[in-house]
């Protein structure tokens, strides 16, 4: 029997990995994890189809966590449409 990965031992393996990986390969997970989502190559993926992914798939957020997602992105990375997430993995790789 399969035990379900909570919350606290995702976020234990996120950091773990993160002090494992290197910036630039970090950088390229992320890429390609939106990627999937980019069907165009625009570089920028729809907000209706994150939203429905962070939603539907794997440990589902509930509307009001991707609300409060979005909200941090900030409107130079998000219009009303699509998410610039080029920028966006720029951003979250060089803090």
């Amino acid at each position: 029997m399969q035990m379900p990965i909570t919350m606290d031992d995702f976020l234990c393996a996120v950091n773990a990995y993160g002090k494992l990986a290197t910036e630039e390969s970090q950088a390229d997970d992320l890429h390609q994890a939106f990627e999937v989502f980019d069907d165009m190559a625009t570089d920028k993926v729809s907000c209706q189809r994150l939203r429905a992914a962070l939603t539907t798939l794997g440990e589902r957020l509930t509307d009001d966590d991707v609300d409060a997602v979005m909200g941090l992105l900030g409107d130079e990375l998000v219009d009303l449409v699509d998410i610039d997430y080029k920028r966006l993995v720029d951003r979250l790789t060089s803090v």
